[in-house]
């Protein structure tokens, strides 16, 4: 984990490098012509700038040490922060004290909200929205993904299956020459003739799909245990 000073220091970086942008961006553009959330973010900017070095007379003054009252519903929390913990212990350097648990909760909503310019002028009720929308955005993003994949390998075995039916022979006549029959892709066969699909049960197309998918099924879990052992393939 970062300390304090190399946070400070990136993130000071972080809101130099943003308002040379800004100001950059509208620096011939009239002051009334400014979007007015351009002017809240660079006036966030220049506050946080300001207020980023704490003086040594303040910190002074405060307290070392605080307590925090424990309720019912303060302790359901704090379990649900600590088996959280639990499984990224690496966060608080292995320490599950309620002291290490707090400092890091609180450090990660400075670090990742509060200083987040995006975020200051947010209510608490637009923030957890925000979360909400971007744990939703990425299921639409994966589920976006995999239907591009799908997309493009149904389209590229498409391409090769009508590629591959224009060089299969029929047969080999008197003379010893291959005859080609006609493409079995081509629109004239399927309105003549009809085709197979896998959702007629009794068709051998259905049959082969059926058998196709636990094979692929079977390797796919084939696949995760490898994954799971590291790499290693284990048969117990």
């Amino acid at each position: 984990m970062k300390d304090v000073f190399e946070f400070k220091t990136e993130h000071l970086k972080n809101l130099a490098k943003r308002k040379n942008y800004l100001t950059k961006k509208y620096q011939d553009v009239l002051a009334d012509d400014v979007p007015i959330s351009i002017k809240k973010e660079l006036k966030t900017i220049e506050n946080l700038i300001l207020s980023a070095d704490m003086p040594d007379e303040f910190y002074r003054k405060k307290p070392t040490t605080f307590s925090i009252k424990n309720s019912h519903d303060e302790e359901w929390y704090f379990q649900q922060m600590s088996r959280w913990i639990e499984k990224h212990p690496q966060v608080t350097d292995g320490r599950f004290g309620r002291g290490s648990i707090y400092k890091f909760a609180l450090h990660f909503f400075v670090e990742n909200i509060a200083l987040n310019t995006a975020n200051t002028t947010l209510s608490s009720e637009k923030l957890a929205e925000n979360v909400k929308t971007m744990n939703q955005n990425n299921t639409q993003q994966n589920d976006s993904q995999l239907i591009r994949n799908i997309e493009n390998m149904t389209s590229l075995l498409l391409a090769m299956q009508q590629k591959q039916f224009n060089y299969i022979p029929e047969r080999i006549d008197e003379q010893g020459m291959v005859q080609y029959a006609i493409s079995p892709m081509t629109h004239f066969e399927l309105e003549q003739f009809g085709f197979e699909t896998e959702i007629n049960p009794n068709k051998e197309l259905s049959k082969v799909f059926v058998n196709y998918k636990k094979i692929r099924n079977q390797d796919k879990q084939l696949i995760r245990k490898i994954n799971q052992k590291g790499g290693t393939l284990y048969d117990d």
